[in-house]
Parts: structure tokens; sequence; C-alpha cells
């Protein structure tokens, strides 16, 4: 059975159910997708995923049948991203990339060089429900409102990989080769690194471990997606 697309569903889902696609999807398997009468696609909550087999396709409205299930929900170990907004288009790339890799989590913070300050979740909240859809993944992202860095520090106690440049940061084969440690976040600091306050509050916080990505200096959004990629590789 050959399935198009995978299309997110904010609604509850079972078997024999007519689907009725809102425009915007319709637009999309109906233009973009050249979807017919008999083609497959699935529809996912984040709790079940059904083959839906289409018995109508116009532009505005295309409709189908779920006549099988195919998936149980499978769930990312909780891992939150920690990270300063940036640019418009980067913090979409971060947003967009990690989600793909696994991160279930993402937390901005308002630090002390952080430069863009503005945060469209409603936005980025789609751009996360697209990378699961692409990613074959059931479980959308929770994208939280920005905090500042005093209170994350107050707040936190888990275990978080902090990325800076500083030198007794280890390197992440380090961390799990010598230490049995369940790391739940990745803190990534600004354009510009961490300021001096901040890396004294990193080094002083017990739940928080300094490490380095390499000897090259990477931007925001390179060391989000390496550091998620690395530490779904070592967990």
């Amino acid at each position: 059975m050959k399935i198009k697309n995978r299309i997110y569903l904010n609604r509850e889902i079972s078997k024999n159910q007519l689907i009725e696609f809102d425009s915007r999807h319709s637009h999309y398997l109906s233009t973009v997708l050249r979807s017919k009468i008999g083609d497959n696609v699935s529809v996912f909550n984040e709790n079940v995923e059904y083959v839906v087999e289409l018995s109508s396709v116009h532009r505005k409205k295309v409709r189908g049948t779920t006549i099988e299930r195919i998936k149980t929900l499978r769930l990312n170990n909780p891992l939150t991203l920690y990270f300063s907004p940036i640019k418009k288009v980067p913090t979409e790339i971060i947003i967009q990339k990690c989600t793909e890799i696994g991160v279930t989590n993402f937390q901005p913070i308002i630090m002390e060089r952080t430069q863009f300050k503005t945060f469209n979740i409603d936005r980025l909240k789609l751009i996360a429900i697209e990378a699961i859809e692409q990613s074959n993944q059931t479980l959308i992202p929770q994208i939280n409102v920005p905090i500042h860095f005093e209170d994350f520090i107050k707040r936190n106690s888990a275990n978080i990989l902090a990325c800076c440049l500083i030198e007794e940061a280890n390197n992440m084969s380090q961390i799990f080769d010598k230490n049995k440690i369940d790391i739940k976040g990745i803190l990534i600091g600004p354009e510009g690194d961490f300021s001096d306050k901040e890396i004294n509050a990193i080094r002083h916080n017990k739940f928080i471990i300094p490490i380095t990505l390499g000897n090259n200096v990477l931007k925001s959004e390179t060391a989000c997606i390496v550091a998620s990629s690395l530490i779904k590789e070592y967990s």
C-alpha cells in the first residue's frame, strides 16, 4: 500500500471515520500532490495513525475514510532545547531541524546578549507540525514562551549540557563514556556566546555540565542542530 503523505489532525481519529480535510490540506492534496480518488494518505494525532482512502478530491475539499490503523504512539525520550532567540529564519530552522531529530520541548531564554526577543509561537508550532509529518513521528513538541536566564537558573533541576567556549568544557563523548547521566536538555547561548555572568552561573549550577562541540565556533542554529543530534546518538 503506497501512502502519499502524512497529515496531522488535532482531533480524535477512529476506523471507518469520514475525514474532511480543511482548505489548506485540501489544496495541498489536490494541487501540490495531485492526489486522485483511491489514493492513500495517512492521518495522525498524538495517539494513533490511520490510512485514509480518498473518495473525493477537489481543490477546496478533499474527503476520505480511515481504513486501517498503521501505527501506535512511539514516544521519544524527553529532550528540551534551551536556546537564545535569534533572527526569524534561523530560529525557524532550529525548530524544524531539531524537531526532526527528536527534540520534544523548546524553551527560548532571554540572555544578556540576546538580540531578538520577538517570538511567533503560532508560526513555529506550524513548522514543528510539518517537521513531525515529514519525519515519521507523532508527538508534537511543546514550544514555550521565552523566559529570562535568571529564572531558568533558579528553576532548573534537571541534568543539562551547556555548549560553551570555556577551557574546562568536556567533549560530549567523555560525558557519556564516564557517567551514567540521564540528560534532559541542551543549553545553547546567543550569538557571541554567554556573558561572563552567565558562564559563572553555569559553572556554579550542579545540574549543568559545560561541553564543547569541537574547535570550530558554530552559529547558534548550527550548534542547536549538532548538539541535539549528538545527544540522540549518545543517549
